[in-house]
């Protein structure tokens, strides 16, 4: 393979030219959203807002990496599933890499249900990177699809063994009637998930291995569960049998499992309720058993969603082909939107031709995901620990870099984040005093934000103190889009001054609907720092059109404001948006060592305490103080922590 990146500036292979002209380039946002989610991943440090000023340059730069680093597949992946390729970007890509070494594997029921090409290809390439293989004691033992950024749901039956039980078999149930885990059975799961360039040729070329991604789980991981029926557990007897399943309380065979570390999730989208009850087109991704060590690389069958048991319904039969291991399995909807997961039944390794001669074909099970679906916001909340350490970038040392403290502004940011969140949970004003690491909520909130497929727009307002409102508005819409700048300025009705009235009644409500349209239904934060002293000589008119914003935040549901050291008081309802900053405690860096969902041991609290003094003896408060201590005891600290807390994925495909 040719080493592209080495090539001069400004002079690129004419065929990544030309796939980069096949690149939507009036989405530039969404554009670096599909980026920075392999940049990440992948150590890569290049980022559009830190290199060339023409962002066509930057993406020909980044395709050519990306093809260096054998990476230009995955990449190409992220592009197709945010919809922002031409409907030659495959032909061109090909030119630049040859045909895919393997393919998705497909199969269906038999029936002849033709379906939009397009529309479904970019379906599955979207929903392939939510499904993942679920491994119990070393064995395949189901299918599992990322619900919420920290939680995978699956069938129950999947890893009943992890559950504890009673000496008849029955499980054990908490408090709220949900299942239990066996304690320190976390080591016995694997959940691993699988990208695009993954898949990789087997012996000779004959069979696509699934490399994948072992996802680090949650020490409870256990979020939530659900026993299955008694006709359903250990073997499901009757699909058509729904006795003693409530239409409210169930049970729905169904476990959430909670991850240590977010995924990113964005257009993944829930479909609670079908309203018809007639037959409807299915998509299935699974990762079956087939009998093999391995079991099979994902599949993907189609068929239809036929019967509904109950009113409301509890159940659904499918006729689509299923196989040991595709329990937990989701079921998307034709425009791929998850309305069930896969249980078990008569189709279980039958083909069409096998059952099409008998008067009732076999039928498949699945479990509607209307009953347990609502709950997925509160325990997505619950389940969030909070991050520990960030990806580096060019200039940052340490790489990965400590996050100490900042609880409560993590907190504030996912909820922030959630769709349903009010004008008052959008609105994030964050003071403190020098020393209480202020500057580094820009670069928390980017990595919390981007990394569930939002977008940060940045500000530093020591630039701004010479812009008037527009200036500012514009500058605001042009760290997303320069092409937003001439549209933002195009759109006022309004003459040259920035009265109030104007900017009330023009400015405000078109920066709103500027940041709406280039949001695209993601949620935007607009972050603004270097208020302080500096703040006191900004014009008015800037400090007008922010407040505007704030009591306008209703209006416009994709935006959210942080303002790190907004001096002036929030307008009155928005008092709860404040948070001032406190010099990080002993406990806070303690955080930084131990595993999610637990609390620092008091032997560890001790020892950074006596670090955190001796950094005071030697003039270092607040934050530097913090991470002198956390940077003594990192190396010893971490590499331990680290061989207990990660599994050996080393013989897992």
């Amino acid at each position: 393979m040719t080493a592209l990146a080495t090539r001069p500036e400004g002079v690129w292979d004419p065929n990544v030219t030309a796939l980069a002209d096949a690149v939507k380039r009036d989405q530039w946002p969404q554009i670096d959203s599909a980026w920075e989610a392999l940049r990440r991943r992948r150590g890569i440090h290049l980022r559009r807002d830190t290199s060339s000023d023409d962002p066509r340059e930057f993406l020909r730069e980044a395709l050519t990496i990306a093809h260096g680093r054998n990476l230009l597949r995955a990449f190409a992946g992220e592009l197709v599933k945010a919809d922002l390729v031409q409907d030659d970007f495959q032909e061109r890509l090909d030119a630049v890499l040859g045909p895919a070494a393997s393919e998705l594997q497909r199969f269906q029921n038999g029936v002849f249900m033709p379906v939009p090409a397009l529309a479904a290809g970019m379906g599955v390439v979207r929903a392939c990177e939510y499904v993942c293989r679920i491994d119990v004691d070393g064995q395949h033992a189901g299918t599992g699809v990322l619900v919420r950024p920290t939680l995978v749901a699956t069938a129950a039956h999947v890893v009943w063994d992890l559950i504890a039980t009673q000496a008849n078999g029955s499980a054990d149930l908490g408090a709220d009637g949900s299942l239990q885990a066996i304690p320190d059975s976390v080591g016995q799961l694997i959940l691993t998930f699988g990208y695009l360039e993954d898949y990789l040729p087997g012996p000779n070329g004959t069979y696509p291995i699934l490399k994948g991604e072992v996802a680090k789980l949650h020490a409870n991981w256990l979020a939530w569960g659900s026993p299955p029926s008694p006709n359903e557990h250990p073997r499901l007897r009757d699909v058509r049998d729904i006795g003693g399943i409530d239409n409210t309380q169930g049970p729905w065979d169904l476990v959430l499992i909670r991850l240590a570390k977010r995924r990113s999730l964005a257009g993944q989208t829930l479909r609670a309720d079908p309203r018809s009850g007639r037959p409807f087109w299915i998509n299935v991704l699974h990762h079956p058993t087939s009998g093999t060590e391995r079991g099979e690389a994902r599949l993907w069958s189609v068929g239809r969603l036929d019967t509904q048991l109950g009113r409301p319904p509890v159940r659904f039969l499918h006729d689509a082909n299923t196989l040991p291991g595709s329990s937990g399995a989701p079921i998307f909807d034709r425009s791929w939107r998850i309305v069930a997961l896969h249980q078990g039944g008569d189709r279980d390794g039958q083909s069409y031709t096998d059952t099409q001669a008998n008067d009732d074909p076999g039928r498949n099970r699945a479990v509607p995901i209307r009953h347990w679906c609502k709950r997925l916001e509160a325990l997505e909340l619950a389940s969030r620990d909070y991050i520990t350490e960030l990806n580096g970038s060019p200039g940052l040392i340490p790489d990965p870099y400590p996050v100490i403290g900042r609880r409560e502004t993590q907190k504030r940011v996912w909820r922030a984040m959630q769709a349903g969140a009010t004008p008052q949970e959008r609105l994030l004003i964050v003071r403190g005093q020098p020393g209480s690491g202020l500057r580094f909520t820009k670069r928390l909130v980017r990595e919390l934000v981007t990394s569930e497929g939002g977008l940060v727009a940045a500000l530093d307002m020591a630039n701004m103190l010479h812009e008037d409102a527009i200036g500012f508005a514009q500058q605001v819409a042009g760290t997303l889009s320069r092409e937003a700048v001439a549209a933002f300025a195009a759109g006022l009705n309004i003459g040259l001054t920035t009265a109030q009235r104007e900017i009330r009644t023009g400015v405000a409500p078109s920066l709103g609907h500027q940041l709406e349209r280039l949001a695209g239904g993601r949620p935007i934060f607009l972050v603004l720092e270097g208020f302080g002293e500096a703040w006191l000589d900004d014009p008015p008119a800037v400090r007008e059109l922010l407040v505007n914003l704030v009591q306008r935040l209703a209006e416009f549901p994709s935006l959210r404001l942080v303002l790190v050291g907004w001096l002036v008081e929030p307008p009155p309802g928005f008092e709860a948006s404040l948070e001032d900053l406190s010099f990080p405690t002993a406990a806070d860096v303690g955080y930084c060592f131990t595993p999610g969902g637990e609390e620092p041991l008091e032997q560890l609290i001790t020892l950074i305490q006596a670090q955190l003094d001796a950094a005071s003896g030697r003039g270092a408060t607040g934050y530097a103080a913090a991470h002198e201590a956390y940077s003594l005891l990192a190396p010893v600290l971490l590499p331990a922590l680290r061989a207990i807390t990660t599994p050996d994925a080393g013989s897992r495909p």
